[in-house]
């Protein structure tokens, strides 16, 4: 097959490929070698494959050099150094190729770092964001936890409140003491008294034995309550003794017990506000608020999308046991364009449904949810609406004259006469 052939068909495949004489000089690279590498094609070929890579493989443990050697022909990991001097992860595995080699590899940078973190435990940087004021919050979060305060997480349902106080617990001195949760909305008054505070035998019909509550069960931890705002004023009253003298009484009890435990809590609402309304105490607001972190919507955070869609495909790939490679360009500036009142949680489903209908390649318009392209549809009708009222406006009181309107619009004729064909405006 003649060179040029090749070298079509090596373009067109998603992995990066080199074809390596026996001097380990460069050949041939495709298209995703060269976008992985940074390298054009003019700048490799003639060069050394460690030159381009700068792996250290390239001295330790090169795969070429293995098979050269007899060895078993195997898949690695390797880290190497492109153009920009970013360090990517590469999974490569080597070929004999004719009288060459070949080595086809793909990029598994992000996959790679965020299994590293899964297998290492949650970290700080596990909070995925690069919006500022999430960075300067997460950068409070050392002092936060080692301050062994309240710390009250305020932020819609759905945004990640959790994942902070998890952040909390492990950057605490608590780190490897018991972290136990309770949604405090999914469980009715009676009920979560008795979780929360556990109860003696006898305490009601169905107590047969003494049950320790979930604040015994975190003595020397940390507990997160979460949707504290939930509760009723009879168990804020109770939770309020917690917080002020470590002090619980079981149901059925009249002797108090001790507990050392440090107390997360986070709620959906505006709590200051349910306090104006007489819907929380005042006193238990101030016990529980000694440190406020609020999240913001992932509305207003966009830049965070790509991210999270980065994220939760490397994590559907593994559970679907599917190979989807990313997004397309017109379904990621569809889903950039939605307002998610579910937030976070709202995207993952997104995601899910998606991995329904596409098989592999890119997630496309086609495999999203109708309620997003219907959605984004009617925002783009109402844009449209109040463009063409602002447009016939101006054309109104310059009595239809597009050289003066142009100019009250800042744009020029030419981008004006192409909007108002767009519009129907005659």
């Amino acid at each position: 097959m003649k060179q040029d052939n090749y070298s079509d068909i090596l373009d067109h495949l998603f992995e990066g490929v080199l074809i390596i004489d026996n001097e380990f000089k460069i050949k041939e690279i495709n298209k995703a070698a060269s976008q992985i590498t940074g390298f054009k094609k003019n700048e490799a070929v003639g060069k050394f494959c460690f030159e381009i890579l700068k792996a250290d493989a390239c001295t330790k443990n090169c795969p070429i050099k293995a098979l050269k050697e007899g060895k078993e022909q195997r898949e690695i990991i390797v880290n190497i150094i492109n153009k920009e001097n970013e360090e990517k992860y590469i999974k490569v595995k080597a070929f004999p190729f004719g009288d060459n080699w070949i080595e086809i590899f793909q990029d598994i940078t992000r996959e790679y770092e965020l299994e590293r973190r899964i297998k290492k435990g949650f970290k700080l940087e596990d909070i995925i964001t690069r919006d500022k004021n999430l960075l300067n919050i997460i950068s409070a979060l050392p002092k936060i936890a080692k301050s062994n305060v309240p710390v009250l997480i305020e932020g819609e349902s759905g945004v990640g409140k959790e994942v902070f106080a998890t952040a909390i617990k492990n950057l605490s001195d608590r780190k490897n003491k018991p972290f136990v949760k309770i949604n405090c909305a999914a469980l009715p008054d009676t009920l979560l008294e008795s979780e929360l505070f556990g109860y003696k035998k006898g305490a009601f019909t169905d107590a047969k034995k003494d049950k320790p509550g979930l604040f015994v069960q975190a003595n020397k931890g940390t507990i997160f309550l979460d949707e504290v705002g939930e509760m009723s004023q009879n168990i804020q009253a109770k939770l309020l003794r917690v917080v002020e003298t470590g002090e619980i009484i079981p149901l059925g009890s009249t002797r108090a017990e001790k507990v050392d435990v440090r107390v997360i809590s986070a709620t959906n609402k505006n709590l200051s506000e349910e306090v104006k309304k007489g819907n929380f105490r005042e006193d238990l607001f101030y016990r529980l608020n000694v440190v406020n972190v609020k999240i913001p919507p992932l509305r207003e955070r966009k830049g965070d999308i790509p991210l999270f869609i980065d994220y939760f495909i490397y994590r559907l790939n593994i559970v679907h046991n599917k190979k989807i490679t990313g997004i397309s360009k017109d379904a990621l500036n569809l889903l950039l364009s939605y307002n998610y009142p579910g937030n976070i949680r709202e995207l993952r489903n997104i995601l899910e449904y998606a991995y329904i209908f596409c098989e592999k390649g890119e997630i496309k318009i086609d495999h999203l949810p109708e309620y997003i392209k219907i959605e984004s549809g009617n925002k783009e009708i109402n844009q449209n609406t109040k463009e063409k009222e602002k447009i016939l406006k101006i054309l109104e009181e310059v009595k239809w004259n597009k050289r003066l309107a142009a100019q009250k619009l800042g744009i020029n004729r030419t981008t004006l006469w192409r909007k108002m064909k767009k519009l129907g405006i005659s």
